[in-house]
């Protein structure tokens, strides 16, 4: 059984590694387990020296132990029993029989049920809580209370409606990553200096599970999150981190790797606030009074398919259109409803699930909106939804989760898929329509839902796990250092900055350098594992997780 153990423990060595990219590592998580018991059972029943009784008891005590935590555990425990406490037993049940090799049948019997009722009992006590970006679970015992648990608890009388009073006059944040969707924030001042003037914090608050970054608009930070069995569209004050208003909606989404809540962010425009829930409700609310304007069922009204991940996309409004990725039946793919009616608008037939969301591209005088499915990229015309050009990246994989950035009047680079690389497209205009080249691919730069940012030249962002810096003309690596995790990064425009957060809730000053890394400081920021995007207004940094919400002054 030495080769096997051996196996096994390559299998999860690789499942763990977080520079391979996440198919490649969550195919291995799977399949070690599997191929360890095929081998268990080879060695058990066909090459083991024990009695034909004997083997078959050891097959009914693993199935009746695996049967009975199954039915016993945590429900997020199901997946780890498969991962963790199969491969255990394999391994213990060898090893238990040659350590009683000269020691009667009955009491090889008993140490053996005794191995299997630890190990698998063992199990029945503890949740996991999700897994980080290298599959690495977060284990707690089942009956210690989790972060959402002790928010609902605590969670004071609802919040009464606000008056319309609150006149938005600036969005200086409307929506996921920026206005342009990039990631870069209008920073004006002198460059930080946190050794001088570290962060000051200014408040801190619990706040609802969920991936969703903020919105901040004229003072309100509006974000989504899970309470229980209620998806909520939040308002919070920007100064005191206190809740202005909540809208809630029964329903409720959680996978086993990234745990409870909604994906998307809330857009803020011409005075609504519009959402698009895990579960596909694409809801329109005043961003005065959390009042409901309308809202669209899309797993029901056209069949939209649940992803693995839930639904992820963040809305974009254009040209007073609500546009997010549904991925459901017919031509009802990528669907278009109009900003204050809720009346469709457009669509076009799905290819495949999406995880990222649409964005402006604008090519000479021709603004359009780019998305990416399993076919390769899409532009459409915003208010129609007519196809202006497709093409199919090389080394596209898809599924999209991150977003293109444009880096000038013709170049876009586009992530090519879950940990696959990076491409740069060059549009050169023809009489009918654009030509598109392939300028250059890499795989120095291979975002999985990470995404990157642009300045003078250079792209920063996460080679799965580790801060690289690329060459924007010729996709060349000029550094690669700084293990954060599976982070994300802001820009701060005017300084030549940028703030990371590492993926386990740190906050990190880096100069946009694009010979050399240079870190200037580093700060714990929210406890525990943060995919959420940060967000920069004038002075404040936003940031959440799971679990709370910080605002800094910088």
């Amino acid at each position: 059984m030495l080769p096997a153990w051996a196996l096994q423990a390559a299998f999860f060595a690789v499942s763990i590694t977080a520079s391979i990219k996440t198919a490649t590592r969550f195919s291995y998580m799977l399949a070690g387990p599997a191929l360890g018991l095929l081998l268990f059972l080879f060695w058990l029943l066909l090459a083991s020296r024990v009695s034909w009784r004997e083997r078959f008891s050891y097959v009914g005590m693993l199935a009746l132990a695996a049967m009975s935590a199954a039915l016993l555990a945590h429900s997020s425990i199901a997946m780890g029993l498969f991962i963790y406490a199969l491969p255990l037993s394999t391994l213990m049940l060898p090893a238990v029989l040659w350590l009683t090799r000269h020691q009667p049948q009955r009491s090889r019997l008993a140490w053996s049920a005794f191995g299997f009722i630890a190990i698998w009992g063992t199990f029945t006590l503890l949740r996991i809580d999700g897994f980080d970006g290298g599959n690495l679970p977060d284990i707690s015992w089942r009956w210690s209370p989790t972060a959402e648990e002790k928010l609902v608890s605590e969670m004071s009388t609802p919040v009464e409606t606000p008056g319309e009073d609150w006149v938005p006059t600036e969005a200086l944040w409307p929506g996921f990553r920026g206005a342009a969707r990039a990631s870069r924030a209008e920073y004006s001042g002198q460059p930080l200096d946190w050794e001088a003037s570290p962060p000051e914090e200014m408040w801190r608050i619990p706040i609802g599970p969920g991936w969703s970054s903020f919105a901040y608009v004229s003072g309100r930070l509006f974000t989504q999150e899970q309470r229980g069995e209620q998806e909520a569209v939040s308002c919070y004050d920007a100064e005191t981190g206190e809740v202005i208003w909540m809208h809630t909606d029964e329903t409720r989404f959680s996978d086993v790797v990234a745990g409870a809540g909604p994906r998307a962010t809330p857009t803020f425009a011409d005075g609504r606030i519009h959402a698009f829930g895990s579960k596909a409700l694409l809801t329109c609310l005043d961003a005065a009074t959390g009042n409901l304007v309308w809202q669209r069922d899309l797993m029901r009204e056209v069949n939209a398919a649940l992803p693995i991940w839930g639904f992820s996309s963040s809305p974009l409004v254009l040209d007073n259109t609500v546009i997010v990725y549904a991925g459901g039946d017919e031509e009802h793919g990528l669907v278009a409803y109009h900003a204050e009616t809720g009346e469709p608008v457009w669509q076009i037939r799905p290819k495949g699930m999406n995880f990222s969301s649409v964005q402006v591209v604008k090519l000479g005088d021709e603004t359009s909106v780019v998305f990416g499915d399993s076919n390769g990229l899409y532009a459409l015309e915003p208010a129609t939804g007519e196809k202006l050009w497709s093409y199919k990246p090389e080394q596209w994989e898809g599924p999209a989760i991150c977003q293109p950035q444009q880096t000038s009047d013709n170049h876009l680079i586009v992530p090519l898929g879950d940990g696959v690389g990076m491409a740069c497209l060059e549009f050169t205009a023809q009489e009918d329509g654009w030509q598109i080249q392939e300028v250059w691919s890499s795989k120095k730069l291979r975002p999985s839902f990470n995404d990157f940012v642009y300045t003078e030249g250079h792209l920063f962002g996460f080679d799965q796990n580790i801060f690289v810096c690329l060459d924007a003309e010729t996709g060349q690596r000029n550094w690669k250092r700084g293990r954060y995790g599976f982070g994300q990064a802001v820009l701060l425009e005017g300084v030549r900055q940028m703030l990371v957060t590492s993926e386990h809730g740190e906050l990190v000053l880096l100069e946009c350098d694009g010979t050399r890394p240079q870190e200037l400081g580093r700060i714990p920021a929210v406890e525990g594992k943060t995919w959420n995007h940060p967000i920069v207004v004038r002075d404040r940094l936003f940031l959440r997780n799971g679990a709370e919400a910080v605002c800094f002054r910088l």
